[in-house]
Formats: C-alpha cells, structure tokens, sequence
C-alpha cells in the first residue's frame, strides 16, 4: 500500500516508532520467529477480537461495493482512496502505539520540552513528518554505560559524530513545525505552526474515532452518483467551501456559509439552470413571523418589504393581512436591488428543499472558520465571479463581461438568464476526504451526521 500522504515511507514503518520507549527494549521483547502452523494455532488476543470484528464488517461493507465503482470515474478514484485510509487507521488503530499528547502550554517553534517527543511520534504516525534513521536515533534513550569499543570509536570520530549528531529529540525544530503546518491544513485549523489547544485536540482524536468518520464518509459516497460530470460545482458543508471541478482538477474555489444546526443545508445533487440578477426574496413564512414582523411595518416597508396577495399584487401591512399572513394567503417579499437579504446574485438548482446558491449583505461572516449560519441556503463569497463563469460559455465569447454584469446588477430591475449547458451540482457532507494531492484531509462534524451514520 502507498503513502498517500507523499512521504517514502510505509505506515507501518511509522507505526512501530514509539518515541516514549527505548528501542533496544523494544528488540529485546520481540517474539522468537514461530512458523506458520505455530501461528495459526495460536489464539487471538482477547483485545484483538474487538478489531477483528471491525474488520470483517468493514471488509463486507467494502466487497459490497467492489463491483459498483469504476476506478475512471470521481466517484471511484475517492472511493478507492479512501478505502486505503480505513486500512491504514484500522492498523494505527490495531497497533496500540498511538499515545495522546499531553496538556500544558502550547508548543511552538524554538522551545524544548518533553511533550514535543510524542508530538513527533503522533505526526510521524500520520504521515505527517518523514520517518529516518537520524530521527530514530535522536529518540532513543542513551545509556549511562557503553562498551570499551564503543567508547574507542566514540573518542576516534568525536568530530565527526558532533557533525552529524541528530537534532535534539525535545527540540521543536523547522522540521516539525513544517509537519505540524502540513497537520494544520489537513484539519481545516490556521497553519501558523503552533501546537494551541485546538491542535492538541485534532492530534489527539484516537484512530478508533478517526476509522468511525471513514466509515460514515465511505457510506455516503456509496449514495452519491457514480459520475459526478467532468465539470461540476461541489459544495462540501463541513469545509464550507465550494469548488467549481473540470477533468478531475480544481479550477476555482471560495467560501461559502452554510445552514445553521436547526436549519441543515441538506444533501443534494442536481444542476444549475438559471442565473438571477437583482433577486427578490420571498420570505419564508416562519422567518417572517418569528424575525421580521416584529420589526413594525415602518422599518420593513423602508426596508423594501411589501405583502404580496396570491395575485401578486401588494397589500398594506393591515391587520387583516397579517393575519393572512400566518394563514399562507400573503406573502412577505423583499424587491431585488440595494439592501436586499439575497444580494445581487441568484443562482437556482431546482430541488424539492427550495435551496439556492446567492449573494449576501453579510460579507463579515466569510472571515471566520466556522460558517454554519444561514436558514439552510448557501451564501456565496463572491457570486459576481462565479456568474462569470458559469456564463463564460453563454451566447458569444466575452459576451458576459464584467461590463455586462454591472449593468444587470445596477438598481432594482430583476432579470434572470437560463444556462444553455446546465452545470452539475453536488452538495456533499464529506468530514474526511482525500484531496487531488493525495492528502488526507479531516474536518469537524459540524451536523453531527457521522455518528448517525454508524449507528
């Protein structure tokens, strides 16, 4: 099995180095070499029959699937890939070398403490810094007697071994701090190096739990479609991020913010048909009773707020009509244009939950990690670039400039514009996913979704 995570050196390799124990211990304890009827005749270990139960469930759930994805196709290549993940923390998990770190101040750059040792060992086991035999030696403890011949040679080559002495194994050195960036990125957490309490807490998610999120990610691509299109848009909610996908390759990502705990953005695939300039927002009838009315009418007409009767026309905030209102006989709608909760942009996938992609007035919300706080919608960091490029292709070349698209964004008309090739949409729930440079990448459960999953 590869190293998916790009460094020439097997998991298992990384695996047996435990930096809180002596290694000469360590080959002192080793087993004599049994044959295979010796093996095969011995009992498992009562704390292996857990695991080994993991996996020939796991094993079934993945057989089960071994026929039903080709490995030419998005679906497949991330299936495949992430069956190899499961492998690997299933062995983490098996081994029973993985130790948290313990607590204390952060650990940063340029500091000596004991804790950066299992700090080294936790990111040599995830791949995260590169196994070597400079390092191995840095870990092991040294003893206060050596041999005669030791002592010759030590006393012959003292220069050269001072030369070529490992780093220190307490020393948080660049190495490190690039592998503690490198586990930093993979987790979605800020890459500036430094061990804080967030860090700690995404090193010290034990393998079992990470195998648990593997498992629930695996089940739901098992409910996606197969070919997701080679040029399709993807929304993953935990990531709060969208990418726009072409043969497999990145072409354009930007944050998004995603629906609320109470108001779940929900899984879906379908395509994009129509782009909306200038939008209006009819309100949702829970939204406009419980957030907006008790504003007064003053502030929700000055706000551009009218109520809309089923003909269409509008009606005076009366009592009359709002309590037709509660009733579902009126509507609450905002007109398109300045102020508006919807923005300038309006991008419509028709599906049952009445979900859209659209621009917002709450630019600020894009500023912070965690996005959970729209009604169930998606708001969009920059709409005007994605509209650019959804309509690239639409009518003439250059026919939808950024001259173009500020006219039909400026006052209050509302305009719409149907795609002559529809673009695939996919939105995902994906905690743990294997990115286009082999990475391995982990995000928090922000629906708690994955433990349903398992269950």
């Amino acid at each position: 099995m590869g190293n998916k995570l790009g460094y020439p050196v097997t998991f298992s390799a990384a695996m047996l180095l435990s930096l809180s124990l002596d290694t000469t211990a360590l080959q002192q304890s080793a087993p004599e070499p049994q044959t295979l009827s010796d093996q095969t005749e011995q009992p498992a270990p009562a704390g292996q029959k857990h695991s080994a139960e993991r996996k020939r469930a796991g094993g079934a759930a993945v057989s089960d699937q071994s026929a039903s994805y080709s490995p030419y196709t998005p679906y497949g290549r991330q299936y495949a890939l992430m069956r190899e993940e499961l492998a690997r923390y299933q062995s983490l998990s098996d081994t029973g070398i993985w130790q948290p770190l313990p607590a204390g101040q952060p650990l940063a750059p340029g500091v000596r403490d004991e804790r950066v040792k299992t700090l080294r060992s936790l990111l040599m086991q995830y791949g995260d810094l590169p196994l070597s035999t400079d390092m191995a030696a840095a870990t092991s403890p040294r003893t206060s007697e050596t041999s005669a011949s030791e002592t010759s040679a030590s006393e012959i080559n003292t220069t050269e071994t001072t030369a070529k002495a490992p780093p220190a194994a307490d020393l948080f050195d660049q190495q490190l701090r690039m592998g503690v960036e490198r586990f930093q990125r993979r987790h979605g957490l800020r890459a500036d190096g430094v061990v804080d309490k967030r860090t700690r807490d995404a090193l010290n998610t034990p393998p079992e739990k990470r195998l648990k999120t593997l498992e629930a990610n695996m089940t739901r691509w098992q409910q996606t479609p197969k070919d997701l299109g080679p040029r399709y848009l993807v929304v993953n909610i935990p990531e709060y991020t969208l990418r726009l996908m072409e043969n497999e390759q990145e072409q354009y990502r930007m944050r998004v913010v995603v629906g609320k705990t109470k108001h779940q953005t929900p899984l879906l695939s379908t395509r994009m048909t129509r782009v909306v300039f200038n939008p209006t927002w009819t309100v949702p009838r829970s939204i406009a009773l419980k957030e907006l009315l008790p504003k007064g009418a003053g502030t929700l007409t000055a706000g551009g707020y009218r109520l809309i009767n089923n003909r269409g026309k509008a009606v005076p905030f009366s009592g009359a009509n709002l309590r037709a209102l509660r009733l579902g006989g009126v509507a609450l709608r905002q007109r398109g244009g300045e102020g508006n909760a919807l923005g300038r942009f309006k991008f419509i996938i028709p599906n049952q939950q009445a979900i859209f992609l659209h621009d917002t007035q709450k630019k600020e919300l894009f500023g912070r990690s965690q996005r959970a706080f729209s009604h169930g919608c998606v708001r969009l960091q920059k709409p005007r670039e994605l509209a650019q490029i959804v309509l690239a292709n639409q009518g003439r070349p250059g026919k939808w400039d950024q001259e173009r698209l500020a006219r039909f964004t400026t006052g209050s008309r509302t305009r719409s514009v149907e795609l002559d090739q529809p673009i695939p949409v996919h939105i995902v729930y994906w905690t743990a996913w294997v990115d286009e440079e082999g990475l391995l990448n982990f995000r928090p459960d922000v629906y708690q979704l994955d433990k349903n999953t398992t269950e």
